[in-house]
């Protein structure tokens, strides 16, 4: 299967990350791509999530529908803020979920997660305090989707950190683990091929990092470099730091011959069960 990652660099101008990212849309999908992956906040980065969120949700879910019909291809949609939670549910003001979907070719929404581990850190740089929990509710949803006979494990940006859920979405399935980003620049120069490669190795799955790129504000800029790694952490593909569209091929035999070769998850002894408030939304059909 042929995926893509969709690099750009989103402002708090939604018409225009709109145009930027249907444009690259559209040549993921010219050069043959079935999966396309828009990173974290490609719609809108340092906006007013909570107003974009209850003027824009409904409208942002339908451009997606409509770009993934139009395209022909599965379109995930790194994250957008949405005002309800899975069930329905309103998320109290003034916080949003920040929310990945995937819908099919058809336009059909297939699956969707809620970001689970939110980015409080101090980072050296110009803005150098973030806080995601203060705009932002977490998800309580382990989700795997099948896409074209491949299980693709969901996750979101500050999730890479976390080799607990990696392990989680390949226990469950998962062959293919994305990764839609926001990745600071600071941060992503010094953590963000590590990490991508050591999730790659642990789990035996190809991992696909889909970042935003350059200057997003005067206080803000993300690391760009998109990847897709694979199974044995060999970099398959990368990006650089301008916005554009990586397009590489991935086997689903590679991930067997690898998790045969070396099964480490037939080996590990200590196992944790996933904590109480977690949903486990695994979908195999």
């Amino acid at each position: 299967m042929r995926i893509a990652a969709v690099q750009l660099c989103a402002s708090d101008d939604v018409a225009a990350n709109l145009a930027q990212a249907a444009a690259l849309i559209a040549e993921a999908a010219e050069a043959g791509a079935s999966l396309v992956v828009l990173p974290e906040n490609f719609a809108c980065y340092g906006g007013a999530y909570r107003s974009l969120a209850t003027e824009q949700g409904a409208g942002l879910q339908q451009w997606l529908a409509q770009q993934a019909l139009d395209q022909g291809v599965w379109l995930l949609g790194g994250t957008i803020p949405l005002a309800t939670r899975p069930d329905g549910e309103a998320v109290p003001t003034p916080r949003v979920r920040t929310v990945s979907l995937l819908h099919m070719p058809n336009g059909q929404l297939a699956a969707r997660y809620d970001k689970l581990h939110l980015f409080d850190a101090n980072v050296p740089d110009a803005q150098g305090v973030y806080r995601e929990s203060d705009v932002f509710e977490p998800g309580d949803r382990l989700v795997t989707a099948p896409v074209d006979g491949i299980v693709m494990g969901m996750a979101v940006c500050y999730d890479l950190r976390f080799a607990s859920l990696a392990r989680a979405l390949a226990d469950r399935g998962a062959h293919l683990l994305v990764y839609p980003s926001a990745f600071t620049a600071v941060t992503g120069a010094a953590h963000w091929e590590i990490l991508l490669r050591a999730r790659a190795i642990e789990s035996g799955c190809y991992v696909l990092g889909v970042n935003q790129c350059g200057q997003h504000s005067p206080r803000r800029a993300s690391h760009g470099h998109s990847m897709l790694i694979d199974p044995w952490g060999e970099v398959v593909a990368a990006l650089a730091e301008v916005p554009g569209v990586l397009c590489a091929d991935i086997d689903s035999t590679r991930v067997q011959e690898i998790r045969q070769r070396l099964p480490v998850h037939l080996h590990q002894r200590l196992l944790t069960r996933l904590p109480d408030d977690i949903r486990d939304d695994t979908c195999n059909d």
